[in-house]
């Protein structure tokens, strides 16, 4: 009897969960934030601090959950399920009857295989009205969908936001001579010369940068360039174009 029992089509639990408006964080504003990050994180502020959204259909489908409960109950199909279980409890019942007075049961009432399947196409139908109860219990509001993927897609947009403001500052911040390679500011400068002073491209080098560099190191990086050559004159240092 027990495997019969444990054998049969198990039915799903009826679940109900009413909808809740989503409450979205405030996204804070950074004294760092530029005009536009500023004036987005307002604008996205705005939109979700106030979101509202009407379930009141949805939460009246919820509050049906006594009547399905109750309509189950009263079908056809529970009711076959129900005299089912009384019958496998009965023959448990003369079972442990007859035990109890070292008496051999022999099967005067047992589930017959049409009852079997009756019942097992019962709970079939169970399962089917219990899921769709279920699906109107637990609704879905794809309006609420909708606003909390916005909103996670406007804090990533925003941290990016942040992320290429920073950038920008770091590079507006960024020493001059980081901006400009050695043969970029020698074609700039020298354009058409092919021999030049050293001490002039220092010179140069000083007023547009604001760094004085010594000459093993301009010699070092100009020769770099594997265009120019640093030559000693006389102890005066020209730069030869190749």
């Amino acid at each position: 009897m027990q495997d019969i029992i444990d054998h049969l089509p198990k039915l799903p639990e009826i679940q109900q969960q009413k909808l809740t408006i989503h409450e979205f964080d405030e996204i804070e504003v950074k004294p760092t934030d530029s005009v536009e990050i500023k004036k987005f994180i307002r604008k996205v502020n705005y939109e979700f601090l106030g979101y509202h959204c009407n379930h009141k259909v949805m939460d009246k489908d919820c509050d049906m959950v006594y009547k399905n409960i109750s309509d189950i109950y009263k079908s056809g199909e529970f009711k076959t399920y129900d005299n089912f279980v009384s019958l496998v409890a009965e023959c448990v019942w003369q079972i442990r009857d007859k035990d109890k007075r070292c008496k051999i049961w022999n099967e005067q009432i047992r589930p017959t295989y049409s009852e079997l399947k009756k019942t097992i196409d019962a709970l079939v139908v169970l399962a089917g009205f219990i899921s769709m109860y279920n699906a109107k219990m637990n609704p879905q509001c794809s309006k609420c969908k909708a606003a909390i993927r916005k909103y996670n897609y406007s804090v990533k947009e925003i941290e990016r936001m942040r992320n290429d403001y920073a950038d920008l500052k770091k590079e507006v911040e960024k020493p001059a001579e980081d901006k400009m390679d050695m043969l970029a500011f020698l074609n700039k400068n020298y354009p058409t010369a092919d021999d030049f002073l050293l001490s002039d491209v220092k010179k140069k080098y000083k007023e547009t940068f604001g760094i004085v560099k010594i000459f093993d190191i301009l010699r070092e990086e100009i020769e770099a360039t594997k265009l120019f050559k640093v030559m000693n004159h006389r102890n005066i240092y020209h730069v030869k174009r190749l």
